[in-house]
């Protein structure tokens, strides 16, 4: 028996559909895939461009205007309840300026940068192109308690605490 090529043709093609289709159904469910926006929505309504606050947010702003040290960090590993001292490894100054602009000091430089607080959410945009996104408070002793946020508007588990400097 001789097999007709347009047939086996046609019958490979379908096949092959077949099985694609079979695999495109067992993805992942669509809950457990990253989200598409790499944006997280508390700053989707911030504009950083004047850098000036209003309301609300120049109550808050006022109250980060100066320097700002880097005193202390800790970390709350998971299972735990209570924060762990930890090591970093840059220590820096933040100064914040009534203009909406300030600096970060390194050893090694200083880098500028333009910020805009929104409620407890703290976004700076620095002059080298990068983006800071933070989560700020204070705590009982007046220290300005620092956890950076990723990219999809989670927090990491490191908080740093700033104080003024002794002067």
């Amino acid at each position: 028996m001789k097999l007709n090529f347009k047939f086996t043709t046609t019958a490979a093609f379908l096949l092959s559909t077949l099985l694609i289709a079979g695999c495109a159904g067992n993805t992942a469910p669509e809950e457990s895939l990253p989200p598409e926006s790499a944006s997280p929505a508390p700053f989707s309504d911030t504009s950083i461009s004047s850098g000036i606050q209003t309301g609300a947010q120049a109550e808050a702003a006022a109250a980060l205007l100066g320097d700002w040290e880097l005193d202390k960090a800790e970390t709350t590993p998971e299972g735990e309840e209570s924060p762990q001292p930890v090591e970093v490894e840059n220590a820096r100054t933040y100064t914040f300026r009534e203009d909406g602009t300030g600096s970060v000091q390194y050893p090694d430089g200083a880098v500028g940068f333009e910020y805009a607080v929104q409620g407890t959410y703290l976004t700076l945009v620095m002059d080298d192109g990068g983006l800071e996104m933070y989560w700020a408070a204070y705590d009982e002793d007046g220290a300005l308690l620092l956890t950076r946020m990723n990219n999809d508007g989670s927090m990491q588990p490191l908080v740093e605490h700033f104080t003024h400097p002794e002067e």
